[in-house]
């Protein structure tokens, strides 16, 4: 009696496997680098530098522990890097503002060009914890505030000029421009506080105001008379 075959499954095709998105585009180590610096600085600035490290910066980026480790060696590496990359997009964005100034800027113009530096609660929060916890060589100033002053120091001479008065020096220039950044900066951070303190609301009107308080006080300070309608 001829023995019965058992019947031959048939195989069930696999479906094709959809490429990850790391095999489908792999990175290139700068593209890698860049990425984990863009998911590092949201949390720094929400959370402070203290209160992140190398593992909550690699979850964020969708990437090993081990790859940011290679790619930045140690924690203080990397929030190092974030204030570079930071202070590089912030210079480009003020560089990009001047060249798009046909006339020369006033004092309140300035302060415009600076806003996104000075009244962004985020940049101030780093650049303060930066200065307290003694890390002020994350910030690299030196060579961006030399750029502005060179600017700066161009500009309101075209403008002293156009007034009839004798340009101030470099000297009055320089504290005019630290007066500046630390009144402005002290605001972003104290506003919370000081305004409803004296009763008024924290709002866009209220940081106008402020500018352009600020901006006849630096007008004052170095000889200049204030735009018209100011």
């Amino acid at each position: 009696m001829a023995t019965r075959r058992p019947a031959r499954r048939e195989k069930t095709p696999r479906a094709p496997r959809s490429p990850s998105p790391t095999s489908s585009r792999r990175r290139s180590p700068e593209q890698a680098r860049e990425a984990i610096l863009e998911a590092a600085e949201p949390l720094l600035r929400e959370r402070g530098p203290d209160g992140v490290g190398l593992q909550a910066v690699a979850r964020a980026a969708g990437v090993s522990h081990a790859l940011v480790t290679h790619y930045f060696g140690t924690y203080e590496a990397l929030v190092g890097e974030v204030f570079q990359r930071r202070a590089r997009l912030l210079a480009d964005g003020f560089w990009r503002g001047m060249l798009e100034s046909r006339e020369p800027p006033d004092t309140g113009q300035w302060l415009e060009l600076f806003s996104p530096i000075l009244q962004d609660e985020g940049n101030v929060r780093l650049m303060a914890w930066a200065l307290l916890t003694g890390r002020g060589e994350h910030l690299s100033l030196g060579q961006g505030l030399r750029r502005v002053m060179d600017v700066l120091e161009a500009q309101v001479d075209r403008v002293a000029t156009v007034q009839g008065q004798p340009p101030p020096s470099r000297e009055a220039l320089e504290m005019t421009l630290l007066v500046g950044l630390c009144a402005a900066q002290g605001y972003t951070l104290a506003r919370h506080l000081l305004l409803p303190g004296l009763g008024r609301t924290e709002d866009a009107q209220a940081d106008t105001r402020f500018r352009a308080v600020l901006s006849a006080l630096l007008d004052a300070a170095l000889g200049l008379e204030p735009p018209r309608g100011r």
